[in-house]
């Protein structure tokens, strides 16, 4: 397990500020000092699971997730070494709780992963111009998307949408019911979809397609426009957070680039999570966007922009079971399998077991496995999944240099990886860069360290240990362009 990023107590330096992280697997809450560690591990977990159905369902009970933060806060503040000066929150992406006037739920949490619009995604598609709209939004029309939802939840609970005084991001409705004032930060309307990349306002054609307003969706908050938690129902709760300052909520995706130290345009950040991304921050005008990478606005200055598929950590779970593999890699000799020379005869993946993302997002693809004989055995099938992973991050590599080039560096960070770091040296070969596997543990909640941003911007950060750099091997190059070159033959017929 990768270590935490962590310092002692009486080594800590104030100002302290509090993480708060919702993810599809629980809520998190940890206390960091002005060098962005974790105070003396002081962190805390709430485990909980999205509700789901064959329909296509996939919801949390916001309040639910508003109580696990209450609990979260309190056990990182019991014994803290002082006062709290800031407060950052990020959610999972792409979240709607439709809230009524006297500021209640009146819906479960709908999260990214729930599919029930996707008819309305697919007549969107072809009433609206999709491709003059991702260039404005920096977003595909995608059933994870706000404009499809709040079509479907008028067609098919018009009632609800009648009662609804706001339409509010999961984050947003937790600052409601801790602070009583709906903080919608611009990085996570950004990720609705329906807001200009450049402007930071809604785009009309999709208020109108969607049968909404602005003033249902709330007007977007930059990181800089905090709320102060004195005087509110939070600090009268824990009055060490009375001086304290609330950052408005984020995504998840652009505090997993911060919590990793991928912080500016010359640095690119890899997730190798259960799903996974490239993603860089950058502070210049991004001209034409190019097709498959999205760009999310998160303040005035700063676009974070990149890709992501589903299956990554998905796709080896996927190989283990399938296969005679061990379900403990480590019985594996990994590293010497995934750093030996690439071969011919290597079975080639196409990893779309849940759909495809990045790049050329397309919903209903399947993965297909090609060059497989009666002398493959299953580890060159995982050598072959992990060769197609590589390629599919090689892909969205291959955009993001439209926009900025070759990158300075490269971070990154993430379960699958921990299980097996040798996979680094398939990544390294395709991209032909240099890997830096962070010792970072749930990158996305010290990203929240956004609020440090707010409170001590001229405090430096501690620089996130490296714990392995995986080098290219220059001659491999070759053999992963002509593998993407068939890759994305077979992707087209799956």
């Amino acid at each position: 397990m990768t270590p935490r990023f962590h310092t002692p107590a009486d080594e800590a330096r104030a100002p302290y500020v509090i993480g708060l992280d919702v993810g599809s697997g629980g809520s998190r809450a940890a206390l960091y000092d002005a060098s962005g560690r974790e105070v003396d591990r002081r962190k805390h977990k709430v485990p909980h699971d999205f509700t789901t159905a064959d329909d296509g369902t996939s919801t949390i009970d916001a309040d639910q997730v508003v109580e696990e933060l209450r609990t979260g806060i309190a056990a990182v503040l019991d014994g803290a070494p002082g006062p709290v000066a800031g407060i950052g929150i990020d959610t999972f992406a792409s979240s709607l709780v439709v809230v009524d006037e006297a500021g209640r739920a009146i819906t479960p949490c709908i999260t990214y992963a729930d599919t029930r619009c996707r008819d309305q995604v697919a007549r969107l598609r072809e009433q609206l111009d999709t491709a003059a709209l991702h260039d404005r939004t920096g977003a595909r029309l995608h059933s994870s998307y706000l404009a499809p939802r709040l079509l479907w939840l008028r067609e098919q609970h018009g009632e609800i949408l009648e009662r609804a005084h706001r339409v509010m991001a999961l984050g947003e409705y937790v600052a409601l019911r801790l602070l009583g004032t709906a903080a919608l930060g611009t990085a996570s309307a950004a990720w609705s979809g329906m807001i200009d990349r450049r402007t930071g306002q809604y785009v009309p054609e999709l208020l109108e397609a969607a049968g909404a307003s602005a003033d249902l969706l709330g007007a977007p908050r930059d990181p800089q426009d905090t709320v102060d938690v004195a005087g509110t129902p939070l600090a009268r709760e824990f009055p060490q957070l009375e001086g304290a300052r609330w950052v408005p909520v984020v995504g998840d995706g652009l505090t997993a680039n911060l919590g990793i130290g991928a912080l500016g345009a010359t640095t690119w950040g890899i997730s190798t999570a259960t799903s996974g991304a490239i993603r860089q921050l950058v502070d210049t005008e991004i001209g034409t966007l190019p097709s498959g990478l999205w760009a999310y606005r998160v303040d005035a200055g700063r676009t974070l922009v990149g890709s992501a598929m589903s299956d990554c950590g998905r796709l080896l779970d996927w190989i283990r079971t399938q296969t005679s593999l061990p379900g403990d890699l480590s019985q594996l000799d990994t590293d010497t399998l995934l750093s030996s020379p690439p071969s011919a005869g290597t079975p080639l993946v196409v990893p779309f077991l849940s759909g495809e993302r990045g790049t050329k997002w397309r919903d209903g693809a399947r993965a297909v496995i090609a060059n497989v004989s009666a002398s493959t055995t299953a580890e060159d099938l995982l050598r072959g999944a992990l060769e197609g992973l590589a390629l599919s991050f090689l892909r969205i590599a291959d955009q993001l240099r439209e926009i900025s080039g070759e990158p300075e560096r490269i971070v990154l960070s993430g379960g699958m990886t921990d299980v097996v770091p040798g996979w680094l040296h398939l990544l390294a070969d395709a991209l032909g860069m240099p890997v830096d596997h962070v010792a970072i543990s749930r990158s996305t909640m010290r990203g929240t360290l956004l609020a440090l941003e707010q409170v001590a911007p001229d405090v430096p950060r501690a620089e996130v240990p490296v714990l392995r750099r995986v080098e290219p091997v220059a001659a491999h190059a070759a053999y992963y362009r002509e593998r993407l070159a068939r890759f994305e033959a077979f992707g087209d017929l799956a």
